[in-house]
């Protein structure tokens, strides 16, 4: 039997982009490492049978994507093509509660970093709207 694809009603991210200044603030190596802290998180969550079992190469392009969304060089349209990050998560089943974790993980790798405050809410923000979005199964 198929599933149904869920839509949300928001429809795609509407925010803003990120500006610039945050990767001349932040930096690659800062960025890099909030994702790399962000799937050390992931490792013991619920949603971890979502990802392979090693999942260097998932934080490698996830840090890759981070590093273009916050102003910096355009990593991963380079090494794989257009983000389009909806159409690559379709296969997996991700709800609100997946959501909900997923969203978990990154507040705990952000709480921990040493970015700044500012660039902190302006991530978290674009991780919210950007979440929302991924969500293709209701429940």
């Amino acid at each position: 039997m198929q599933r149904e694809i869920y839509v949300p009603p928001t429809g795609p991210p509407q925010e803003p982009i990120i500006p610039k200044e945050t990767f001349q603030i932040l930096g690659e190596e800062k960025i890099r490492r909030l994702v790399h802290n962000f799937y050390k998180k992931l490792e013991t969550s619920e949603i971890r049978n979502m990802f392979p079992k090693n999942m260097e190469e998932s934080a490698e392009k996830s840090a890759d994507f981070m590093v273009q969304v916050l102003g910096g060089p355009p990593l991963y349209s380079m090494k794989y093509g257009p983000p389009r990050m909806r159409a690559r998560h379709l296969p997996f089943i991700i709800d609100e509660k997946a959501r909900r974790i997923w969203l978990g993980c990154y507040r705990q790798a952000l709480n921990e970093s040493d970015i700044p405050e500012e660039q902190k809410e302006l991530i978290w923000k674009f991780l919210v709207n950007f979440s929302a979005w991924m969500v293709n199964t209701k429940g």
